[in-house]
């Protein structure tokens, strides 16, 4: 029987993809003060009811000093105040204004921008603009699937008149009603107001398994379209810095940042996923960065991005949330087909989404003594210098193993020649 090589497919550039989702941002205000005011009907929260404009210019420093990606989920119509960008109700116009400048400039080079659906309090009548007495989690598993599509595809103009095209989008809270359905009704609006046939949103939290991958809720490889759903696989372990006299908030950031990763990389929730074979997305929120004015969140993060780029910074690469599933998608749906024979093993890859980068390896069916000839349509391919250099249109060679790394065109196949130069030596 003719020996036959498995492809493997390997995480991009060979490094882990770790992002950060940031849930809530909205200008001037602080979200969990209209949550707790609005939706759990409390007369005056005990949280401050405003975040400044001096924490945005912080946290936009903190992100161009870090390098963290992932995704930044601002609220459209913040608790029913109005449009960001016509202005909040009862806050400076001005503020808000230099705020979103501030997300356009620091922030989308770096991050996603989902919208956290419309009000990320109570729901939204679009016809009167004045909120119902249900909340958006509560309103959105009643609705059907057109009447999703028209809110979701409101809350994503709204960002894209901002400035601030969006990409995904996120539930407030849960979603118990149908996915599939739902998923369905994000690429609806995507496609509408984006003209997006691929996208992700974020629904669910695994802060316990080892693997969190990411699931594929709508996939139609025929018509290129797809929603892929983010899990995210941490706690957000900064929240109770916001509530003054809690035991979390009278901890250090150092302390804090060990149930992240401890210094010495021996513990912490990120060790146990590093363990695992699945992209790393952590989780925090706008308030809890802010921790009703001590900072003490965004302190703990600083830490806990010091950590990770110092341990693992050849290990990992921080990615925005769409690179990631999208990535994954590709992953779960490309076909690499492959024959060998005593002279080359041929791959033909193809897939039905298109990507920057695709990376597989094939155990070679001989022994390398040398590097071998790699062509990928015929066209010979550079050989990388390293791991670190392993980015798309390039090869790289490890004892006998051999990994490819291709950009992809929808439905293009992809033709991988790889030939010994050396005579191997056969049994």
């Amino acid at each position: 029987m003719p020996y036959e090589p498995q492809p493997v497919i390997e995480f991009p550039n060979l490094r882990r993809p770790i992002a950060l989702i940031v849930d809530d941002p909205a200008p001037c205000i602080n979200p969990l003060w209209y949550f707790r005011h609005q939706v759990d009907g409390q007369a005056e929260p005990a949280e401050v009811r405003t975040i400044p404009l001096d924490f945005m210019e912080e946290w936009c420093q903190f992100v161009a000093e870090s390098g963290v990606r992932g995704d930044f989920t601002i609220l459209p119509y913040p608790a029913g105040l109005g449009r960001i960008d016509q202005g909040l109700a009862g806050y400076d116009r001005a503020e808000s204004d230099a705020w979103l400048d501030l997300a356009r400039k620091y922030v989308t080079p770096q991050f996603d921008i989902h919208c956290e659906i419309l009000t990320h309090t109570n729901a939204l009548d679009l016809d009167t603009l004045k909120l119902l007495p249900i909340s958006e989690h509560g309103w959105t598993e009643l609705q059907d699937e057109e009447t999703l599509a028209h809110y979701f595809a409101t809350a994503m103009s709204i960002l894209k008149e901002a400035g601030l095209p969006n990409y995904g989008l996120t539930q407030p809270c849960v979603y118990h009603g149908d996915e599939s359905m739902y998923a369905r009704a994000i690429l609806a609006a995507e496609k509408q107001v984006n003209g997006r046939s691929v996208t992700h949103n974020l629904l669910h939290m695994d802060s316990v398994s080892r693997d969190v991958p990411p699931r594929i809720t709508h996939c139609d490889a025929v018509s290129g379209e797809a929603v892929v759903s983010v899990w995210v696989a941490t706690g957000d372990y900064v929240w109770g810095t916001q509530e003054h006299g809690s035991e979390r908030a009278s901890l250090s950031p150092a302390q804090i940042a060990d149930l992240y990763l401890t210094e010495d990389g021996a513990g912490g929730r990120l060790v146990d996923l590093m363990k695992g074979q699945s992209p790393i997305v952590l989780i925090t929120h706008w308030q809890s960065l802010y921790s009703n004015g001590t900072r003490l969140g965004l302190a703990t993060y600083r830490e806990v991005l010091k950590r990770i780029n110092a341990l693992w910074a050849s290990q990992t690469e921080w990615s925005k949330i769409s690179q990631l599933t999208e990535r994954y998608l590709v992953g779960r749906t490309a076909k690499i087909e492959v024959e060998a024979t005593r002279k080359c093993v041929e791959a033909v890859v193809t897939s039905p989404f298109s990507i920057d980068v695709l990376i597989f390896s094939i155990p070679m069916p001989w022994p390398l003594f040398a590097g071998p000839s790699v062509l990928v349509d015929s066209v010979a391919l550079e050989q990388a210098p390293d791991k670190g250099g392993l980015t798309a249109e390039k090869w790289l060679m490890d004892g006998s193993t051999v990994t490819v790394s291709l950009k992809l065109e929808r439905n293009v196949p992809r033709r991988v020649q790889i030939s010994p130069t050396r005579d191997p030596i056969l049994d």
